[in-house]
């Protein structure tokens, strides 16, 4: 998982270039939807909102196999192509700023620090560099899952909420209520400290009472994590990448409606 969790970064620093398009020329909302991203697996590509120019609605997109940024219209052709690899976060900055006035974007701000920060990786401030195919492919491989899985689950739960990827953490994920009482997120999110591997993940947040975990439903491929501050159930992305495919999305399938079922009897 090392080198997708690299693959990860690289991207995740990448994609802040789109939350700033977002952020900078679309109208703010309170649950910061406005700055959100999207994996388009058919297209392989990270995309923001469609934001409107002077002409035309633009699109602002990260090319995955070439690692450009990919400015499209309506008709997804390129306005405007911006290549990374050799340059630094700043100078690609630097030139879709040169660049916006054309395309009927006001410059001004563009470049502003994002309300946020994420983990000072430590290639941040250094030329962007390619990224090696195979990782690239494991990446869109389980980010695709995720895209699968989320919608699955929404159609499941017969729910009609969007599937994002927050520009904050990179999770993949959704958030939607089971009912008046129990809001519930899944997703799958960055390695951090708490599984040390990429993972999905599932958790339930009531508005008033508590969850009863005792009755939990326990297997082999999964841990549930009842911590302080999240309480939740994880499914590894080591646990699945020793499987198959076909493996991979049994489980995966098992994982979401086991713990989705256990959540929604719970209030």
């Amino acid at each position: 998982m090392k080198q997708y969790t690299s693959t990860d970064q690289q991207i995740h620093l990448l994609s802040q270039i789109i939350a700033k398009a977002n952020r900078s020329f679309l109208p703010k909302k309170e649950d910061d939807s406005h700055t959100n991203l999207y994996f388009d697996s058919l297209g392989k590509r990270i995309t923001g909102r469609w934001l409107a120019a002077k002409t035309s609605e633009i699109l602002f997109t990260l090319n995955l196999q070439n690692l450009s940024f990919e400015l499209v219209n309506k008709s997804q052709n390129i306005l405007l192509s911006v290549p990374t690899i050799g340059l630094s976060i700043r100078e690609i900055e630097e030139k879709i700023e040169s660049q916006l006035e054309n395309l009927g974007l006001n410059p001004e701000g563009f470049r502003d620090n994002l309300h946020y920060e994420i983990p000072p990786y430590p290639f941040s401030k250094e030329p962007i560099s390619a990224i090696d195919t195979n990782s690239l492919n494991t990446w869109i491989h389980f980010r695709k899952m995720a895209n699968e899985a989320c919608s699955q689950l929404l159609g499941h739960a017969q729910v009609h909420e969007e599937l994002r990827i927050w520009p904050h953490h990179f999770d993949t994920g959704i958030y939607f209520s089971i009912n008046a009482n129990l809001g519930l997120g899944f997703g799958m999110a960055m390695e951090d400290e708490m599984a040390g591997s990429p993972y999905f993940y599932i958790s339930a947040y009531p508005s008033s009472g508590e969850i009863n975990f005792e009755t939990k439903p326990e297997n082999e491929n999964w841990k549930w994590e009842l911590g302080k501050d999240w309480k939740g159930a994880v499914l590894t992305l080591v646990q699945l990448s020793a499987k198959t495919e076909a493996e991979q999305k049994l489980i995966l399938t098992e994982f979401i409606s086991k713990t989705y079922h256990f959540f929604a009897n719970q209030c």
